[in-house]
């Protein structure tokens, strides 16, 4: 649910109303539809688990593409639960596909919704930028504690978010600190490579395969069975090891997303590229060498300010070479919607 305005509301508009305004536009829909690595995994997903009798809800409908795949896929009863006015749309295309006979689109906040019984699957594309952007998750959790049955189903069912280090004079370059590690009309502005806000969640192209430093390492699993929102504002630590020499510009991030048993959906820069790409990281540079070791401890909050649906993460590294401490560094960065 990524891609959009990063102007979510005029002024002294609520930015609720702005979030789900956005959602109205089949602009945004025809980016993420384009992403068959998204849609062909969900579709699959959904095929392997409805069986006639589940009752369905997809939480954040949009064009009722998750909700036709359900019932497509034999589904007895399908809830569409989506806020924009897209859902009057999403309606008019299930009447034009013939699909909507046991399809119910229900308008306005899932937090909102009743129902009448609980449902046997729940299904939501709500991952945004480096999984967390949006805060989409909040509605879902809320969704799944009252409307799924015990037992029953989450699409996806966990979300592994990935760290990597990265090395990359582009990216270093244009969003990082290398643009004040250099001489500026020949002045030294290196002062300032620290102070700049930055923001982590890039637009196109991402992050390069061959930028990486090292393999991806999980930093942390998003429950989404069984965890509750607080879980999901993590405190997590891993570490990256270095497996060749080179300069670390920052860190790359994405996340892969467990829809099912069998179905993975995965962001990686190795893997064939979606709509997300992949968010990076900037730090200082840092000569590494291959067995060096580089340990993360990374927080992501609620912004207490500002839009509530754009995260503010907290990074702190230590460099290690043969258990020597080269270095540390803090840092903070601002999610945005893209």
């Amino acid at each position: 649910m990524t891609e959009i305005p990063s102007q979510l509301a005029p002024e002294g508009e609520d930015p609720a109303e702005g979030y789900f305004t956005s959602y109205a536009d089949p602009g945004v829909h025809r980016l993420m539809l384009l992403d068959r690595i998204r849609t062909d995994a969900y579709r699959k997903a959904l095929r392997e688990v409805i069986s006639p009798e589940h009752t369905v809800l997809d939480v954040g409908a949009g064009t009722g593409i998750l909700s036709m795949f359900s019932a497509q896929a034999g589904a007895h009863k399908v809830h569409a639960a989506e806020a924009s006015e897209m859902v009057y749309l999403a309606e008019r295309i299930a009447f034009a596909n013939s699909i909507d006979e046991n399809i119910e689109f229900h308008k306005g906040q899932v937090e909102d919704l009743e129902l009448s019984e609980p449902v046997d699957v729940l299904v939501s594309e709500w991952m945004g930028y480096f999984a967390l952007a949006e805060c989409m998750f909040e509605s879902v959790l809320v969704a799944r504690d009252k409307h799924l049955a015990k037992g029953g189903i989450m699409i996806p069912h966990a979300v592994d978010i990935v760290l990597a280090p990265i090395e990359d004079d582009r990216l270093n370059f244009e969003h990082g600190c290398g643009f004040w590690e250099n001489p500026v009309y020949g002045f030294d502005f290196q002062e300032l490579a620290d102070h700049e806000r930055h923001d982590p969640l890039l637009t196109a192209p991402g992050v390069p395969a061959e930028s990486l430093l090292g393999s991806g390492q999980t930093l942390v699993t998003l429950d989404c069975q069984n965890g509750n929102s607080d879980s999901f504002w993590f405190d997590s630590s891993v570490s990256l090891p270095i497996e060749r020499d080179g300069t670390m510009h920052g860190l790359g991030g994405w996340f892969e997303t467990h829809l099912t048993e069998n179905v993975c959906l995965s962001t990686s820069p190795l893997s064939p590229s979606t709509h997300w790409r992949q968010s990076f990281f900037p730090t200082r540079t840092l000569y590494v060498r291959e067995g060096d070791r580089i340990d993360i401890s990374l927080r992501a909050v609620r912004r207490e300010h500002g839009d509530p649906r754009l995260p503010i993460y907290f990074l702190e590294g230590t460099h290690t070479r043969d258990e020597h401490n080269l270095g540390t560094f803090f840092y903070r960065y601002y999610g945005s919607f893209e």
